[in-house]
């Protein structure tokens, strides 16, 4: 009776949430990836990322990405690492690995987005249609309130790199 009454509470205790678009703050390159994106505000209860990216060079292991999530807590911009991350890894691992998880949630809105465990990423145009933040590419306990999301790539032989930085909010599930 115990572990059914544990069960219970833990199942209550998980939380949906609702999540949305804020801004494309940034997307900074020497010459691999020109953007030309926008987060475009469609009615109150949703946002979309609109607008196109340019990958000017293959990528391959040769390049190290990274994931790291920025949160700020009361809305401010004042951002605190958080403990949720991709640790540098080369771009085919993160393909094998990572890619198919999210996969699904963006083919949708990027016809042009390469498959899971397909490596390199030859060079192409990336057309973002209203792509939509989708709550189940983020796991089920992250804490409501303002991230930014930093997606880093970089060859450590020629020097080439791109960064980009999009933030976004987090809702409790039904605040709108």
């Amino acid at each position: 009776m115990l572990i059914l009454f544990l069960l219970a509470a833990s199942v209550a205790t998980v939380v949906s949430i609702q999540a949305m678009f804020e801004q494309f703050k940034q997307c900074t390159s020497n010459g691999v990836l020109d953007c030309n994106m926008r987060v475009r505000k469609v009615n109150r209860t949703l946002a979309t990322l609109y607008g196109n990216a340019t990958l000017n060079v293959d990528l391959g292991d040769s390049f190290i990405t990274s994931v790291n999530l920025y949160r700020s807590m009361l809305g401010n911009n004042q951002y605190n690492l958080y403990p949720m991350k991709v640790s540098p890894t080369g771009v085919c691992k993160f393909m094998q690995e990572f890619w198919g998880d999210y996969y699904p949630y963006v083919v949708v809105y990027v016809p042009q987005m390469e498959k899971p465990g397909v490596c390199p990423i030859t060079a192409r145009q990336l057309q973002f249609n209203d792509m939509v933040l989708d709550e189940r590419m983020l796991p089920r306990f992250v804490p409501t309130g303002l991230w930014k999301m930093v997606l880093r790539a970089e060859n450590g032989h020629t020097g080439m790199y791109f960064q980009i930085e999009i933030i976004f909010r987090v809702y409790p599930d039904g605040y709108f």
